[in-house]
């Protein structure tokens, strides 16, 4: 039988090198083969630089064993009062080791968890979880919790779909009831910079999972190659390494970087051995480590073994060849790094084999870099010294996360490069921003000279530092929300508006993903939403986060603060002008004019759909805000008229101001003149942030509010930011029914700059309304191109003389349009495909006549340019209509 040439490289990677072949330089070298009383299927780097590690199946019953790197001495540690094989684990703040799970029987675990104390070598039992679990995942998250996922609990394929989240505080779990998934054995879970959970893998769809509350997921993007079971996976500061794994197993690697908005999966250089069942161990210099794997179609075919290691550079994206190993190490095997840059590797099914290996960068001539002090422990966002006398020669500092790995992954494992300088007595190094970059716990740290070859590891612990900003709303928080497809105009946005009568749920909030926490019902252009938060205090820095589908707007006392995919407005008919899935995005909130108030708050989103026939919604919303410290201050703002506005006499209005600390009572005051003088509007107001104001007779643009606090010791007052205009207002017919416009009805796109005020648009004809073709009833009949064209083109110009405030919009079309003024859309109509040349029209109709109005401020004092886009539904589309009335409300120019 003929072996395929998958099976002829693997048999070539399982020939060692001829003795004298490879040079220790280029390609390192093997200890010789040492014998364990148990195999080395989990593997963990204490705290205090030896190595635990415990074997498979029924040696989870032995003791397991304590290596000292150093000596080679090994020792039998305590008995756990349970078979610890097949646990999932990882280090807590505080160094010790926490085990989640393990073995009963094959595929059915344990709900037990126990923790290991290195420091004493002692168990201790604690909180159990609500099911078994066998090949379940720990992950420590920022603040020094762990969640745990999967797991098979009583049979074969029954995995624990609970996330679960165990609390450092107080030693209980905590259930992310609306995130149940079915995930497979050992996922490869890692916390990412945006304090998210990410999948990578085994599976090609990567998810999120947010485990604030009650825990959220939600999609992410597809890896380039299908699946990777058993494969390897690394994190090297935000960026996330996938190697190797599928069946048949592939060469295959892909990167994706978590710190970017839209984080996407992209190939790196392959192996050149394909290998499942692999280890990936990353090394001082940042570069990564593959050992062992079979390059067969089988579970774990030790017929192809891959006994040559190769050395991956990220920097580079090459991989080297090593030294080969002498024992095969697939399924149960492991891979450890030591302090002293060497790699511990051993295990594998029915094997108690354990080689070291030395990498290339321990073989160079010359010493080493020494670290000759540091702390003991470092505080994230600070700088720390590293004496040493080799400052001159470092080329890296590194930080490296202490293994603890089993089944092909370290779930503890990362890697982060530290900014440092030069100084007096060594090196001042910028400790990793946050616990997000690196979460509490004990870490290797690392110097790395010009030539690769690294120091001594130093074992530091990195503190847990409590950040400021407080989570005052989660993913998964309870909302108010009406989905009856009933418009709520304006008013829901205030903060009394009584949504007693609305429906509340846990998000996500929608429908069609199967990942909701809160189901809601279809059929509806827009769902609202709204929670009630208290704030203590002044609020100076906020971040949002939102999932949506497919347009959001959000808003904070009624100010808006995020909005995506609705520039057709937010009227409650009108759709989303994008379509998305679960869209995930964090913006940080402008605070110049801090929509917060110190009390109750109310946030309030709406959410709206690409298009009624839409098959999914999402909407989940989380708010982070960082708080003044300290007693709450008196202060006074004007929010309301607050500059810009055009207010006409007579009108009702509200003056609106905002206040913290001691403000019993107002005093409010106009000025006509810039603050030369001022008039009284109301004293004794009593202090309720709202006073109903009639615009006086008159017609300045120099007009200005102030709001002053009555009584006190010292004097607090504000006034509005910038000047308001009061004038009366007239309305201006700008553009008639049957108006002359230019057009273009070529087919061919004029390109993006078509519809702004500078485009030169000489060359194109002129006609009068109605323009179209089709339907006999044209004044200007346009040309019909085959087939139909896409798009056709209208500009016409219009000069304003004043503050426009008002803007009335009558359309004749057929089949979809956009308008624009000065370059900006402001209103459309079946145009969900975009704006873009070639897209037609996202549904037809027959010559309607539609009314709206749109905001004004795209308008400018002087020359205006509005511009229209008509499209048609397709190729064989017979007609086209367009003609269009727009009036104005102008406040003159005085």
């Amino acid at each position: 039988m003929r072996r395929s040439a998958l099976g002829v490289l693997a048999l070539l990677a399982a020939v060692p090198l001829a003795a004298g072949a490879a040079d220790p330089k280029i390609a390192g070298e093997w200890s010789p083969m040492m014998n364990f009383p148990v195999s080395l299927t989990h593997a963990h780097l204490l705290p205090t630089g030896k190595v635990m590690f415990f074997g498979e199946f029924e040696e989870g019953l032995e003791p397991p064993r304590l290596w000292d790197p150093a000596s080679g001495a090994l020792s039998n540690l305590p008995l756990p009062d349970y078979n610890i094989f097949c646990a999932g684990h990882s280090y807590l703040a505080d160094g010790r080791l926490l085990l989640t799970g393990g073995h009963e029987d094959s595929h059915v675990g344990y709900p037990y968890v126990t923790i290991f104390n290195p420091f004493t070598l002692t168990w201790s039992r604690t909180e159990s979880m609500n099911d078994n679990r066998w090949y379940p995942t720990n992950t420590t998250l920022q603040n020094g919790d762990v969640v745990v996922l999967s797991g098979e609990t009583h049979a074969a394929g029954s995995n624990n779909p609970l996330p679960q989240v165990w609390e450092a505080k107080t030693g209980k779990w905590r259930n992310l009831n609306t995130a149940i998934q079915d995930l497979p054995y050992y996922p490869r879970m890692f916390l990412a910079p945006n304090g998210k959970l990410f999948f990578a893998g085994p599976w090609r769809r990567s998810r999120w999972l947010d485990p604030e509350g009650t825990g959220t997921w939600f999609d992410g993007p597809n890896s380039v190659y299908n699946g990777r079971a058993y494969g390897a996976a690394v994190m090297i500061g935000s960026k996330v390494l996938i190697i190797g794994g599928g069946s048949p197993a592939t060469a295959t690697v892909e990167e994706i970087d978590l710190s970017q908005p839209s984080p996407t999966w992209v190939t790196r250089a392959p192996m050149a051995w394909p290998r499942r069942q692999l280890n990936a161990t990353l090394m001082p210099d940042g570069k990564v480590l593959v050992t062992g794997g079979s390059s067969g179609e089988d579970f774990d075919d030790d017929d192809l073994p891959v006994k040559v290691p190769e050395l991956y550079d990220p920097d580079t994206n090459t991989w080297t060849k090593l030294a080969p190993a002498v024992d095969y190490r697939g399924y149960h095997s492991t891979a450890l790094l030591l302090p002293d840059g060497r790699v511990l590797t051993g295990g594998g099914r029915n094997r108690r084999t354990a080689e070291i290996f030395t990498p290339p960068y321990l073989k160079q001539d010359g010493g080493r870099p020494t670290i000759q002090e540091t702390p003991a422990a470092i505080n994230p966002g600070s700088n720390f010294l590293v004496q040493t006398a080799n400052a001159a020669q470092v080329a890296k500092v590194t930080l490296l996360a202490l293994g603890s790995v089993t089944h092909a992954f370290d779930q503890h494992q990362r890697f982060l490069k530290l900014p440092f300088t030069v100084t007096s007595g060594g090196l001042q190094v910028t400790a990793p921003l946050n616990n997000l970059a690196a979460p509490p716990g004990y870490y290797m740290l690392f110097l790395v000279d010009g030539r690769g070859v690294p120091s001594v590891g130093r074992i530091v612990k990195v503190n847990l530092v409590v950040p400021a900003a407080q989570k005052k709303i989660v993913f998964s928080d309870t909302w108010k929300y009406d989905d009856r497809g009933v418009d709520q105009g304006t008013a829901w946005l205030a903060r009394e508006f009584d949504d007693s009568a609305w429906k509340s749920g846990p998000g996500q909030l929608g429908y069609g993903d199967e990942d909701e926490g809160t189901v809601l019902t279809p059929g509806s252009p827009t769902v609202y939403f709204r929670k009630k938060i208290n704030l203590e205090n002044l609020v100076t820095a906020a971040d949002l986060e939102v999932l949506y589908d497919d347009g959001i707007a959000v808003w904070i006392n009624g100010v808006p603060v995020f909005s995506r995919n609705m520039g057709n407005g937010t009227g409650f008919g009108a759709t989303a002008t994008g379509s998305t899935t679960n869209a995930y995005e964090r913006a940080t909130i402008p605070l110049a004019s801090s929509p917060f108030r110190v009390g109750e708050n109310v946030v309030t989103a709406m959410v709206k759909q690409v298009s009624l026939g839409s098959d999914d919604l999402t909407f989940a919303l989380s708010l982070e805000v960082t708080q003044l410290a300290g007693p709450v201050p008196d202060t006074l703002v004007v929010t309301a008229p607050n500059g810009g506005e055009v207010l006409q006499p007579g009108i009702s209005m509200p003056i609106t101001w905002s206040s913290t600390g001691n403000v019993p009572s107002v005093d409010l005051a106009l000025s006509a003149d810039g603050a030369a003088s001022w008039t009284p509007i109301a004293f004794g107001v009593a202090n309720t942030g709202v006073y109903s104001w009639t615009v006086p007779s008159m017609s300045t643009r120099q007009a200005l509010v102030r709001v002053s606090r009555v009584g006190g010791t010292t004097p607090l007052s504000d006034v509005s930011n910038a000047p308001f205009t009061i004038s009366p207002q007239v309305s201006v017919m700008a553009i008639p029914f049957r108006s002359t416009w230019k057009y273009s009805d070529t087919g061919v796109d004029p390109g993006a700059s078509w519809n702004t005020a500078g485009f030169n648009d000489a060359a194109w004809p002129s006609g009068a309304a109605q323009l179209g073709y089709g339907d006999g009833d044209e004044v200007t009949v346009l040309n019909r191109t085959t087939p139909s064209q896409s798009s056709v083109y209208f500009r016409k110009k219009i000069t304003v003389n004043g503050a426009v405030t008002q803007a009335n919009l009558r359309v004749l079309f057929d089949d979809g349009f956009a308008v624009f003024v000065n370059g900006t859309q402001v209103f459309a109509r079946n145009m969900d495909k975009g704006v873009a040349h070639e897209k037609y029209a996202s549904a037809g109709t027959e010559n309607e006549l539609v009314a709206g109005t749109f905001p004004t401020s795209a308008f400018v004092q002087g020359e205006n340019t509005i511009a229209v886009v008509v499209k048609q539904t397709g190729g064989t589309s017979p007609d086209l209509s367009f003609d269009l009335e727009l009036q104005l409300g102008v406040v003159p120019n005085p």
